[in-house]
């Protein structure tokens, strides 16, 4: 017993606060901190914790310690026991709002600063932190409107006004951002990051000489900043100094090898240098570290068009396509790399997707007008030969003058190809669709559900196909390139399209009469299909289908046509009569790498994203070039 009443004063529960002695330790650990001995401080206030774990001063201090030694985990705690112990303390709030500022919670930072100013802790740190926080949310006005009451709170503190500047400057207020940024650098000359944030501002003013010379004083204040290297390469090649532009992003690299905006960004140069096999090795580098981005496999596609791969150029936008089906660039990529290939249909396809996600695109709009014309001048051509008297002597397949069996105008295969290497490969930023019919000599690409471009690629020459019909030369106007500049800090991922729900198959009945613009009726397999592409570009799919249920009525085994009209089922979200005709396409001719890429976009939509997966993986497979 006696034992046992010795050690009950050591519960916690029974032991008295010492507010003295608690007091006296406080004291203890504010001389530390004042000395800048924060470790000594931190074991001061635990002892003033340990003899009064109501005293809300010592907790508050503790977690100041322990949030500016980097340690998060045990700041947060006490920073929680502070406000819980004295809710009316500003101050505590306002620490606790730099905690949350530190780990990237800021509508809570935001709300505890709001707190501190309502508990008159009106201090420029306050409003600082608190315009920081509505700065990362993108909510620039008050984030302009707080750093304005800190720099009256105290006109000497260079932290406001870099702040603002950076808020005007995601504002689109560049000068002003500028000012901001020389008062800043005024207060702080040594101040290094803000002189990039300052060339940034000019680069977005166009002046980018004066940003080549904020940079070039950057990186003597701080040689090895990534930062700086990257966008004074960006800057460099803007000013034309090319090989410039390629020693900072190679050093950039030296310095962070995994850096893909990088790599993305040295490639792009290369390729300006025709340097094309340089390129394609930064693009690849680029592609392993990050196989998800769309940026990485656009520029990887165009260093395969310009090196003659034009399947595989193709393959990647496509895939670029299904991971940020809302960005425009992939479609617009993609759709040139079609029209300078002489795919015009595919590329009509492309740019009206273009277009119905920005409808201001000028280019795009003069492009899609091309390829229209060029669609509607190869149906009538085609159409026309359907109707001559049928005295007209008749040439066998393989015969010089031969038109294809299947109607359409097939290109050469992608190394003896006549086009030039697409104009639009450099580009270095953009769920597969089945695309639309046209007829190259190998596979193209897909779109995701609910909306898709389709690929109608003919089956391989194994089919015996004929000799190609030649087609109109595109234009010695090339499509307008966007050049690459600095990689975007910031990538918005879209949501995944839901699957679509599949309707009853569509009956073919009558083919519809023709228009006045239109040839007249068909009599062949092969009209059959070109007219069905006709109506697929005119987005008249149910007719499409009826069309195309004609051509493969006539010629069981076409396989083009099969595909054609898995792709208007599929614009209808009649997802399982689509994957039907794919399948029979695919089973009509094995090595139809095409067909494979729509039904992958198929299986997604319907769901089945392994099976999705698979047929994405065969028709990369199919499309790899022969050793």
């Amino acid at each position: 017993m006696a034992i046992a009443g010795a050690l009950a004063p050591v519960n916690a529960a029974d032991t008295k606060p010492d507010r003295k002695k608690s007091q006296a330790a406080f004291e203890r650990g504010k001389r530390a901190d004042a000395a800048g001995k924060r470790d000594e401080a931190i074991a001061a206030y635990s002892e003033s914790i340990e003899a009064d774990a109501s005293f809300a001063a010592a907790w508050r201090a503790r977690g100041k310690d322990y949030l500016e030694a980097g340690d998060r985990d045990k700041a947060g705690p006490d920073l929680d026991k502070a406000v819980a112990l004295a809710p009316a303390d500003g101050q505590a709030y306002a620490l606790r709002g730099d905690y949350y500022l530190a780990a990237g919670q800021m509508e809570r930072a935001a709300q505890d600063y709001s707190a501190a100013i309502g508990f008159k802790a009106e201090r420029t740190e306050v409003y600082t932190g608190r315009g920081r926080a509505y700065f990362a949310l993108h909510q620039n006005d008050k984030a302009i409107e707080d750093f304005s009451t800190a720099i009256r709170l105290r006109l000497d503190n260079p932290e406001p006004y870099k702040g603002r500047g950076m808020a005007r400057a995601a504002a689109g207020q560049y000068r002003d951002a500028i000012d901001d940024f020389d008062r800043c650098l005024e207060a702080r000359p040594d101040y290094q990051e803000v002189y990039v944030d300052r060339a940034l501002a000019w680069t977005s003013l166009g002046e980018f000489s004066r940003a080549l010379q904020d940079l070039n004083t950057a990186l003597r204040l701080r040689p090895e900043d990534i930062r700086a290297l990257r966008v004074r390469g960006a800057v460099k090649e803007q000013l034309g100094d090319s090989d410039g532009a390629v020693s900072d992003y190679t050093e950039a690299l030296r310095l962070d090898p995994k850096d893909v905006r990088v790599y993305l960004a040295r490639g792009a140069v290369y390729a300006h240098l025709q340097r094309h096999e340089d390129a394609l090795a930064d693009r690849e580098k680029a592609v392993e570290l990050d196989p998800r981005n769309p940026d990485a496999l656009i520029a990887r596609g165009g260093s395969f068009h310009a090196l003659g791969q034009h399947e595989r150029g193709l393959t990647d936008r496509t895939e670029a396509i299904a991971l940020n089906p809302v960005s425009p660039l992939g479609w617009k990529a993609r759709g040139n790399a079609y029209y300078l290939m002489n795919r015009y249909d595919e590329a009509l396809a492309d740019l009206k997707h273009v277009l119905e996600l920005d409808p201001t695109d000028q280019d795009t709009q003069i492009l899609a007008g091309m390829a229209e014309a060029k669609i509607k001048e190869i149906v009538t051509a085609q159409l026309a030969k359907e109707n001559q008297p049928d005295t007209v002597a008749v040439k066998l397949p393989g015969h010089p003058g031969a038109p294809p069996l299947d109607g359409i105008a097939r290109q050469p295969e992608a190394k003896t190809s006549s086009a030039a290497p697409p104009a639009a490969t450099d580009t270095a930023e953009p769920e597969t669709k089945p695309s639309e019919p046209a007829a190259p000599a190998e596979p193209a690409a897909a779109k995701p559900a609910p909306q898709v471009a389709m690929t109608v690629a003919p089956p391989p020459a194994a089919a015996q196909a004929p000799k190609p019909l030649a087609m109109a030369e595109p234009p010695k106007t090339k499509p307008s390139v966007a050049r690459n500049t600095v990689p975007p800090l910031i990538v918005i991922k879209p949501s995944a399209p839901e699957p679509a729900k599949a309707k009853p198959p569509a009956v073919p009945s009558t083919v519809p009469p023709p228009s006045p613009d239109r040839p007249a009726m068909p009599k062949s397999a092969t009209s059959y299909h070109a007219l069905g592409r006709e109506l697929i570009q005119e987005e008249k799919f149910g007719e499409a289908i009826e069309a195309l249920s004609r051509a493969v009525q006539l010629n069981p085994s076409m396989a083009l046509a099969y595909n054609a009209r898995g792709y208007a089922h599929f614009r209808l979200k009649q997802v399982s009569e689509a994957i039907a005709d794919f399948d029979q396409a695919i089973k009509l001719d094995p090595q139809y790498a095409n067909a494979y890429l729509n039904r992958g976009s198929a299986k997604r939509a319907a769901g089945d994203k392994t099976g999705g997966d698979e047929d994405l993986a065969k028709a990369r497979q199919l499309t790899q070039p022969k050793p």
